[in-house]
């Protein structure tokens, strides 16, 4: 993960209130006048490769297949006996997804940085995410949450890719207007070909005084969530460094709820930083990181758009290696192996654990099933919490909560 002045996606420019010196937001609106946009898949932009690709690997010392302390917080063989996310598909927006004997129904959604089928992972991270949500079980205790579920894989962002030419003046702010076309499109395809659930495990952050046009990303927020009826859940981000690639860029984190501010509550006044595209409610169900105890991570960044909290520190899935084994580690800096946490890991966990529910309830709308996963959830210190939302979810209570 890198730190950069703006990140690979962008805030709407219409959603950012200015006052000096600093600026004041509020939620952004969308545009009802701006149609969703095409959502073929293809390169939005000339893209030079800028770097190699990495596999996910294994700690040395460590047993990946031992059951990890975020399968049991999430009680999985328990929520196994209600649904196993039968009839669901669920997209990953992420570095693409390799299918491999862990992850045998993964589907071709395309690629918006070139021009593969997105059935490549060239940073290792949207592979762990997909193995998270729909891992295969195996005699090794590893298992994803929703095995029964289909995959839908897009490539949306990648470390080892930049605009060509370096994106003149500003390589970020470049780089920001291609991830945020990229992901605009790719939501519009992943509703259109059926996702009951999209998942967007990599955000990225820029303080409230940087703004970038995101009208179309409004539009197909509001197009995949109310007329596709679909669960989107996304990461809230990650403030400074996790330290393993692909995992987004760096956050700061904002103030925490003011419960003296009956009239904002959730603290949208306080914001110094925008997580994208979880600060778009009520499109996206936010999910922020837990350690083994079930406390907030110390890199979760706070925020008034977080939903929900999952197990987001030292997580095991699916490598993109050859062997299609389990991992728990990336390449860092210096290629040193990272143990894998972040919210973008936890992201995965409510993307599961909501195809679980579709399973089990068909008949829901999308928004009901948010409504059941942050009602069945537990542990939040404050209501709302700008820091784990609603709390820890629980998917056996989501399951059975009446």
């Amino acid at each position: 993960m890198k730190r950069v002045v703006l990140p690979w996606l962008a805030v709407g420019l219409t959603a950012l209130l200015a006052s000096a010196p600093a600026l004041a937001i509020s939620p952004p609106q969308v545009d009802q006048a701006v149609p969703p946009p095409d959502g073929a898949p293809g390169p939005v932009a000339p893209m030079d490769q800028r770097g190699d690709c990495v596999a996910a690997a294994v700690l040395p010392g460590t047993q990946p297949g031992t059951a990890t302390a975020a399968q049991q917080l999430m009680n999985l063989p328990a929520a196994f006996q209600f649904s196993r996310g039968e009839g669901q598909t669920v997209a990953i927006l992420d570095t693409g997804v390799r299918p491999g004997p862990r992850l045998p129904a993964v589907d071709a959604g395309g690629d918006y940085l070139a021009t593969t089928d997105g059935l490549t992972d060239c940073d290792g991270h949207g592979t762990l995410i997909a193995g998270i949500v729909a891992g295969q079980p195996g005699d090794d205790g590893f298992t994803g949450v929703a095995p029964a579920a289909r995959l839908l894989s897009m490539r949306v962002t990648s470390a080892t890719l930049s605009p060509k030419g370096g994106g003149g003046e500003d390589p970020a702010l470049a780089r920001a207007a291609v991830d945020v076309d990229a992901l605009s499109r790719a939501i519009v395809h992943a509703a259109d070909l059926g996702a009951r659930v999209i998942t967007i495990p990599t955000v990225t952050c820029l303080p409230t005084d940087r703004p970038v046009d995101q009208t179309a990303l409004g539009a197909a927020l509001r197009y995949a969530a109310v007329d596709k009826d679909a669960v989107i859940v996304a990461a809230a981000g990650d403030v400074g460094r996790t330290g393993a690639a692909g995992a987004g860029t760096a956050c700061d984190s904002n103030p925490p709820t003011d419960l003296s501010r009956p009239d904002d509550p959730h603290n949208w006044a306080g914001v110094t930083s925008v997580s994208v595209p979880s600060w778009w409610q009520p499109y996206v169900l936010s999910v922020a990181s837990l350690g083994a105890a079930g406390h907030p991570s110390p890199f979760t960044m706070a925020g008034p758009w977080v939903g929900i909290a999952a197990p987001g520190e030292n997580i095991v899935s699916v490598s993109n290696r050859d062997d299609g084994g389990l991992a728990n580690a990336l390449p860092g800096d210096k290629r040193k192996l990272v143990p894998l946490s972040g919210t973008g890991y936890a992201t995965g966990y409510v993307a599961g654990i909501a195809a679980l529910v579709r399973s089990k309830y068909p008949g829901l709308r999308a928004t009901e099933v948010v409504d059941r996963l942050t009602r069945a959830a537990h542990n939040a210190a404050h209501r709302p919490s700008t820091l784990v939302g609603a709390g820890t979810v629980d998917p056996v209570a989501a399951l059975t909560w009446e």
